[in-house]
């Protein structure tokens, strides 16, 4: 009786059901490894996005913060007055997209010509040839000689890009009754010579390719603009208890009564200091006339000075002046 040997080995059956198996658990490694990086991918742009929004609401938002305004006096035109604050909306939506102020937060040390804090900025939304939006930011320390509500080139000198990318941009206005406005024209009769409370800042970043259905996050920051419009005919009236005329004429007094004592002491040395003091005026302190190419703020300091050509004039008021108006006093009044 004959034994036939059995061959060790797996058959056909079982090496096809490891295969599946593998491939079981190799697709299911894939799928997972797959998923992991696109969570990764997402929350690496999401950071992305933060910090990219955060730096660009901080660098509108410092300058919206230091937007500063002069009221119109009455009886000047309203185009030769160069001061505004305007806001409109070029790309439709809700929101305005350029805005044109004068900012305080200038920094005249970065040139080698002589300026002033101030300047005048306007931010500029552009559409893009791939349906996104770039910022531009433009500037310029030369304050106009008239009202000018155009907004430049996003090529023309002083104007830089500051953000692309951006799938939304618009700036919101809050007044006195604090309901929000698209826009803002501070030359206009109903808001002549004012500023917001606050401004609301929303941008939000382009999806990136292949997430286009994503709806984007929107970034917000809201600022308010801490100085007021600053009324400078009613500051140069004597009578105004804002001027501190009032509180100057009492301090005169209670100086005077002090002085008198001195003087019995000093003899007429003291006599003679009060004398030389109180005599100044704007009269003996400010020019009569300055040429066309003076800055807007020197210009505006005669003008008030001839209106008021016998108001005193102290070295504390010359502290008080802005550096334009310091350039034109009379040294001996400083």
């Amino acid at each position: 009786m004959t034994h036939r040997l059995r061959r060790a080995g797996f058959t056909l059956l079982e090496l096809m059901g490891v295969v599946a198996l593998i491939s079981v658990v190799f697709f299911v490694a894939l799928n997972f490894y797959v998923d992991l990086s696109r969570a990764s991918t997402r929350a690496s742009n999401h950071a992305r996005d933060i910090r990219r929004a955060t730096a660009i609401l901080d660098r509108v938002a410092r300058d919206i913060e230091g937007a500063f305004l002069i009221e119109k006096p009455p009886e000047v035109d309203p185009v030769a007055f160069p001061w505004l604050f305007y806001a409109e909306t070029r790309l439709g939506g809700d929101a305005s997209d350029r805005l044109k102020f004068i900012s305080r937060n200038h920094d005249p040390t970065r040139t080698d010509s002589a300026e002033t804090n101030l300047a005048v900025v306007a931010l500029l939304a552009e559409s893009a040839p791939d349906d996104s939006i770039s910022l531009y930011r433009w500037s310029s320390p030369r304050l106009p000689e008239r009202l000018d509500k155009s907004f430049p080139r996003e090529d023309d000198e002083g104007s830089h890009l500051l953000a692309e990318g951006l799938y939304s941009f618009g700036m919101t206005f809050f007044g006195e009754d604090r309901e929000p406005l698209r826009d803002w024209d501070s030359s206009t009769l109903l808001e002549s010579s004012a500023l917001p409370v606050a401004v609301e800042i929303a941008l939000s970043m382009m999806p990136p390719r292949g997430e286009e259905e994503r709806q984007p996050t929107v970034y917000r920051r809201k600022v308010l603009i801490p100085v007021r419009p600053l009324d400078l005919v009613a500051l140069a009236d004597p009578n105004n208890p804002l001027s501190g005329g009032e509180e100057d004429e009492a301090e005169e007094e209670e100086d005077g009564e002090d002085d008198g004592e001195d003087e019995a002491e000093s003899g007429s040395g003291g006599r003679e200091d009060d004398d030389r003091e109180t005599a100044m005026t704007n009269r003996m302190c400010f020019p009569t006339s300055i040429p066309d190419s003076a800055p807007m703020f020197a210009k505006m300091c005669v003008g008030l000075a001839n209106s008021a050509p016998d108001m005193p004039f102290t070295p504390q008021d010359y502290a008080a002046l802005p550096a334009d108006c310091q350039a034109i006093v009379n040294p001996q009044c400083r």
